[in-house]
């Protein structure tokens, strides 16, 4: 009798467990991967601010006739560019999560074509 209380107490355990994981994990996936405003915030607009200014003096701005002047306006080298740097900017890798370089690239590159309004 005791083995099969045990055993109930156990497997309610268990249940209890992989009821809360899936929970936990359902919850990452939805707020995994941050909207490109809410990266560019985070990440960049220290010295990226309003629409794409550069606040460091030598730093370069993310308007799109700039972007074009040095062949990086397209979404492959934005991400290279947040992830490995470039020039002063260091890369930022280890603060963007899995994705969310191509979806800060695809951000930039939409606000740059609009011209940052």
């Amino acid at each position: 009798m005791k083995i099969f209380k045990f055993l109930i107490v156990i497997s309610v355990i268990n249940l209890i467990i992989i009821f809360q994981t899936s929970l936990h994990n359902r919850y990452l996936m939805a707020s995994d991967i941050r909207n490109g405003e809410t990266i560019f915030r985070n990440v960049c607009a220290g010295c990226h601010v309003r629409g794409g200014s550069v606040v460091l003096k030598g730093s370069k701005s993310l308007k799109l006739s700039d972007l074009e002047k040095r062949g990086i306006a397209d979404v492959i080298s934005i991400t290279k560019i947040a992830n490995d740097g470039i020039g002063f900017m260091k890369g930022y890798k280890n603060k963007l999560k899995d994705g969310e370089d191509k979806v800060l690239a695809q951000w930039i590159i939409q606000n740059a074509e609009k011209g940052w309004e």
